[in-house]
């Protein structure tokens, strides 16, 4: 695997003061795991925030993150029975993750859309059926790119999150996004300022990252290209079907040759 460096290394410590509480979607998980009865991979697990959801399940887990700055965070929650790997989507093997094959992988909240172009995509697709049995299942959690949404995205600094952190300190995180409509990428820029309880003292720290959105059918495409068939797609936490105004995708694919039905909710 070849060095990168770490996104999130600047900004892990705030990660969680943000995204901690965010539980909408570990139903979700916890449905499809329980559905899947084996073990469970999760791709970009962060600081183990959906992973920790499904401890309690009795199931093998193992997360993927290319970020070491975030399995550190990761492993600070996690049992010492839920394994975490230094990988990134693109270059997954079996002999380097534990009980695979997997039952069942999933990528939580756009994680899949911070690869940065339509071939490692497909690569990370590829790679990702090669550690799933045959007949496992993949989920994955897409933002649906409205028209309206990706027109509005003008560069403009707004404050998106405020909060307190352990020691007193005030967060705000500011973001800028702008969107490339050839190349299907938002850029986004984000400052995080710290305020000093104390005396005042703001400091900033600034980062950037792009995120390669998928259109519907091309999403149907990447994965039949990977090998992958298209199960079911949603548009809400709670499994009901994909429309217009949804405003996530959520896919559910296999990739054996037999015959397919949609999962129920119940």
């Amino acid at each position: 695997m070849s060095e990168t460096v770490d996104a999130y290394l600047r900004f892990a410590e705030f990660y969680d003061l943000e995204y901690d509480q965010y539980r909408d979607d570990l139903e979700l998980y916890r449905h499809f795991a329980v559905e899947a009865n084996g073990p469970v991979l999760e791709l970009g697990c962060g600081s183990g925030r959906v992973l920790r959801a499904l401890e309690d399940l009795g199931l093998p887990l193992a997360g993927i993150d290319s970020s070491e700055a975030m399995l550190r965070l990761a492993s600070g929650r996690l049992s010492a029975d839920t394994t975490l790997v230094h990988a990134r989507m693109e270059d997954l093997q079996a002999t380097r993750l534990p009980d695979a094959p997997y039952w069942m992988a999933f990528s939580a909240i756009n994680t899949f859309l911070h690869l940065p172009d339509a071939d490692a995509q497909l690569a990370a697709l590829e790679a990702i059926r090669s550690v799933v049995i045959d007949g496992g299942l993949l989920l994955l959690d897409l933002m649906t790119p409205d028209p309206l949404y990706l027109a509005g995205l003008d560069g403009r600094v707004t404050l998106e999150y405020s909060g307190t952190m352990a020691d007193g300190r005030r967060l705000d995180k500011w973001t800028a996004r702008s969107h490339d409509l050839e190349r299907q990428i938002i850029h986004t820029t984000v400052l995080f300022d710290t305020i000093d309880p104390l005396n005042g003292t703001v400091t900033r720290i600034v980062d950037e990252y792009d995120t390669r959105y998928i259109h519907r059918w091309e999403l149907e495409h990447l994965l039949a290209r990977a090998g992958w068939q298209l199960i079911a797609l949603y548009g809400t936490y709670d499994l009901d079907p994909y429309r217009a105004e949804s405003e996530r995708m959520i896919a559910l694919a296999t990739w054996n040759d037999g015959p397919l039905s949609p999962i129920r909710k119940d």
